[in-house]
């Protein structure tokens, strides 16, 4: 039996394979064995075919497949469905079901189920894999009415937690990535190979020079410099540069009994002037091996670290890895990594803090980085990786960034536009560690009250990216930092918090009403808007984005919100409140209004703009308006709706309107003429 896995249709990135391809493999196959599915018999010689991730490339195939009588299997992160065109929308999946296809569970979010996360002891990591499976499954059985039983590790992880989290969510069968068919029996274990593995270019371990900029920090530079030292890999394959950034203690010391391998570079002349972007180049001219690897004095490494690097290098041209940093982006709820705690620690043990700045568009692109259309924009330079010629084609670090902040974006950009190609590793693992004493931190966004003075540096480095690059990309990237500095420096009376567009019933405008977030929201990223919040001394807080009814952390974040601020509300579709008794308990929970999207008092013209049943509607708002919320209203205007307005409006006299929004720009006049200033949605 030989069980093939297939990500996405299409060749020009490295994850997808090509139509043709597949049909001559799919060919190959069937004359060696006749197909089967992951359903039937696992000691029968046949070969089956899965995809994972559910992209929308895959229905590309759909005829190739029935035309060989493939039965394929599709294993699904329910939390994608239907948020981008990149991926499969529900009546995708029913006609896939239709079709003959078996649909198994890939999990909610797509999270390695490895990670223990920082708020979690083991009982409550077991508690949020539990529900990512059982989550997964109800849904797919709702949306699809079929049972579900089978189900795909995301990252192929089946650890203990894994597979216990499996069995306790009753799946019957549960398959990992191998790179051979050898199994022991085990079905919640069950081996699949790529239909199409990366050919490596070279057998043997690659050459990796780790560039290291140093400033201070002793302590912390010690343990992080014995661990490069303590490296799995092999001694003669690796050297460690560490570049003294001015330094006016000594860190000599630290290297006096280090391999040789590992050394310290002390120019000339430099003085205590922040410029890591010049000290990584000074140690990347120095370099004797034809891979670079940049961290940061203060990222901890596991003894695996630069295997990890190695696997993509070896197997990719021009990568560009970013290694994940857990801790990267502190938090605000304080949870940080200290070198009491991984002094000497298995870092594989610790827990890991999410990196919330660049979580989104990883999840938005499942760890894709090729599907972005601006990767750089992610590009920092604490854990990367690339080849040196690549480096030295661009020109290396420029060296008119000062201070903190952005050569990293400015050397990514020209990455990018020389075509390198962008891997997100999560297996090469940075621990970001942070000295609590430390009295100024370097990154202003993390100070308490920051003023714009201490940005005077960060924005004169955004100055020279814009003039350095004058694609309209940059630019907007550049307006997205002085937006970032100017709301952290105003400290706002009020800070919403995105839900990520996820909601149960979606009408036709539900992507344009919503910021749709691939992946959903995880509970953590919302409390750190919470702890943002308290931070900025903000005076309300505002749920918005889908449905925040219908996520399971609302409670959680309710409580938060409700400890931080005196007054909290939420944007609402209104029918998740025709559950009885839920808008009361919401507003003990620590709600206190609501701006509930409205349609039309007309129930025909509601059901055809909104795409949800009036009944259900109407039912949802006499709850609302009886629980003791404050009820306003944000009215959608459509050419449905519109004949229908004026009637609308003096129905909800005494309804205080927020806001009115058309869909079509034509409908701006009708809404003029009754004394509103519209906005587009």
């Amino acid at each position: 039996m030989r069980h093939l896995f297939v990500h996405y249709i299409g060749s020009q990135h490295r994850l997808g394979i090509a139509r043709e391809r597949l049909a001559a493999i799919l060919d190959e196959e069937l004359a060696a064995r006749p197909p089967g599915d992951l359903g039937g018999p696992l000691d029968a010689d046949v070969f089956t075919l899965s995809f994972d991730d559910a992209h929308r490339s895959l229905l590309d195939v759909v005829e190739l497949l029935r035309t060989r009588g493939v039965r394929p299997t599709l294993f699904v992160p329910t939390a994608y469905v239907d948020t981008s065109d990149d991926f499969l929308r529900w009546d995708d999946l029913r006609f896939l079901r239709d079709q003959g296809w078996i649909i198994g569970s890939h999990s909610v979010s797509h999270p390695r189920m490895r990670w223990r996360l920082y708020d979690e002891d083991d009982a409550a990591q077991r508690r949020r894999l539990v529900d990512e499976c059982l989550r997964s499954r109800a849904t797919l059985e709702r949306e699809l009415g079929i049972e579900i039983s089978l189900f795909a590790y995301p990252f192929g992880e089946d650890g203990p937690a894994a597979k216990a989290a499996v069995r306790a969510a009753g799946y019957t069968r549960a398959f990992t990535v191998r790179p051979s068919m050898e199994w022991d029996g085990d079905l919640l274990s069950i081996p699949r190979i790529d239909a199409a593995p990366p050919e490596p270019r070279r057998s043997s371990p690659i050459g990796i020079s780790v560039v290291v900029p140093a400033y201070e920090r002793a302590e912390i530079l010690a343990e992080v410099v014995t661990r490069l030292a303590s490296q799995s890999y092999p001694e003669d394959a690796y050297e460690v540069l560490v570049v003294d950034d001015g330094s006016e203690s000594e860190l000599r010391p630290i290297f006096a009994e280090m391999p040789a391998n590992v050394r310290l570079l002390q120019p000339k002349g430099v003085d205590a002037t922040f410029r890591a972007g010049q000290a990584r180049q000074y140690g990347a001219s120095r370099a004797r091996f034809e891979t670079l690897a940049f961290l940061d004095a203060d990222v901890a490494v596991g003894p695996d670290f630069l295997w990890h690097l190695d696997w993509v290098h070896r197997h990719e041209d021009d990568a560009v890895v970013l290694g994940y940093l857990s801790g990267y982006n502190l938090h605000d709820l304080g949870y940080v990594h200290t070198l009491d705690a991984v002094r000497g620690a298995d870092l594989d043990a610790l827990p890991v803090i999410p990196d919330r700045s660049r979580e989104p568009a990883l999840r938005r692109c499942l760890d894709n980085l090729e599907w972005l259309g601006s990767p750089w924009e992610l590009c920092y330079t604490g854990n990367l990786s690339l080849p040196k010629a690549l480096l030295d084609r661009v020109g290396g670090f420029a060296a008119d960034f000062d201070g903190w902040g952005l050569e990293d974006v400015d050397l990514g950009y020209r990455l990018h536009a020389a075509g390198a190609r962008w891997v997100l590793s999560r297996w090469a693992l940075g621990f970001h560690l942070v000295d609590p004493s430390e009295p100024v931190p370097r990154n202003p966004f993390r100070k308490l009250g920051p003023r714009r003075e201490d940005f005077a540096g960060f924005l004169a480095n955004a100055a020279r990216l814009q003039e350095r690059h004058p694609d309209p990309a940059v630019q907007a990237f550049v307006a997205r930092v002085r937006s970032d500095v100017a709301e952290t420096c105003a400290s706002p009376s009020t800070v919403g918090i995105e839900f990520g567009g996820q909601a149960r019933f979606r009408g036709p405008h539900h992507r344009r009403l919503h910021r749709i977030q691939p992946g959903g929201v995880p509970p953590h990223e919302l409390l750190d808007r919470v702890a943002y919040a308290a931070k900025v001394g903000a005076r309300s807080i505002y749920l918005l984005g889908g449905e925040p009814a219908e996520h399971p952390a609302l409670p959680q974040v309710l409580e938060a919100a409700k400890a931080t601020v005196p007054w909290v509300a939420m944007q609402t579709l209104v029918y998740p409140f025709a559950e009885q008794g839920l808008a009361r308990a919401l507003h003990r929970a620590g709600l206190d209004g609501v701006d509930a999207v409205f349609w039309s008092t007309d129930p025909q013209a509601h059901t055809r703009a909104s795409g949800f049943r009036w009944e259900l509607f109407a039912k949802g708002w006499r709850e609302l308006n009886d629980s003791g919320l404050e009820v306003n209203a944000r009215l959608i205007v459509t050419p449905e709706t519109v004949g229908s307005l004026a009637a609308t409006l003096k129905a909800l006299a005494g309804v205080t309107i927020t806001e009115i929004s058309v869909t079509d720009e034509r409908l701006t006049d009708a809404v003029h003429a009754l004394g509103y200033e519209p906005t587009a949605l």
